[in-house]
């Protein structure tokens, strides 16, 4: 099956996403209140010191920062919820018959119903914190690098996703996999604070880890990006999700060999 096949795919999920239009106004909702709560709270940390930057950062950029990162990890895949399930009931065998790569087809339907999800966070968050800064911390170019950096940043999610997923053929439950993952983005992924503020040792350990690609540095490439951070995140994004790929097509296939038609 040929690219345009995957690509027909994540556009029927993208659909399937905006068709429940109740569910976007929802999460539009929850991405501005999450907004505002950050808003009071690093109001309330540069109070005194509103035109000091901290770790090179003001407020306007740690807000436009919060926006980006939390527009990537709420548009983030639970397709393993869907694998995990269908390998428990052994519906997963059922799949070997389709004319299609099962964790590829996973890999784009995640993508397409991540898209809209992003689109509205990205709009919905934006509009808070512009309403309360009156500034963008940003740049058209800076967005472009975010919108590119971001989509890498969410196939390699989607990878990760389907690799939790798989981990059902050998441990009951893969929530607790799942919450590790998250608990990474949200610390040294840099999803609640840019890694400047973390102690330089520690900066270095996560700049070589996948988590701060897939949150940090797409984010950071909005308010504060460069030329090189721009080609450095896209090399270190194309070596993970080449050795991510790699990992997953192995996975897989051990995957198919456990594989029985009754159970999972």
């Amino acid at each position: 099956m040929g690219v345009l096949t995957y690509a027909a795919v994540a556009r029927l999920a993208a659909r399937q996403q905006t068709a429940y239009r109740g569910e976007m106004v929802a999460r539009a909702i929850s991405m501005g209140v999450f907004m505002v709560v950050f808003v009071a709270l690093w109001s309330a940390a540069f109070s005194g010191r509103a035109s000091v930057p901290l770790a090179g950062y003001s407020r306007e950029h740690v807000l436009w920062y919060l926006v980006m990162t939390e527009t990537i990890v709420l548009s983030s895949s639970r397709v393993f919820l869907e694998i995990s399930e269908a390998v428990r009931a052994g519906d997963i065998a059922y799949t070997l018959v389709r004319p299609t790569h099962y964790a590829v087809w996973q890999i784009a339907h995640s993508l397409g119903g991540a898209l809209p999800r992003f689109v509205t966070s990205l709009v919905a968050g934006s509009a808070v914190v512009f309403a309360f800064t009156g500034t963008v911390a940003g740049s058209l170019g800076g967005l472009l690098s975010f919108a590119l950096l971001g989509t890498a940043a969410l196939v390699l999610d989607g990878i990760i996703a389907v690799l939790i997923g798989l981990a059902a053929f050998w441990i009951e439950d893969v929530s607790p996999v799942f919450w590790i993952y998250q608990k990474l983005l949200f610390t040294i992924g840099g999803m609640l604070v840019p890694l400047q503020f973390f102690p330089q040792w520690l900066q270095q350990i996560a700049a070589w880890l996948p988590f701060s690609l897939v949150v940090y540095a797409p984010a950071h490439a909005f308010v504060a990006g460069s030329p090189s951070h721009l080609l450095r995140t896209l090399a270190g994004q194309a070596a993970y999700l080449a050795g991510a790929a790699l990992l997953l097509q192995l996975v897989w296939r051990r995957a198919q060999r456990r594989m029985v038609v009754q159970g999972g």
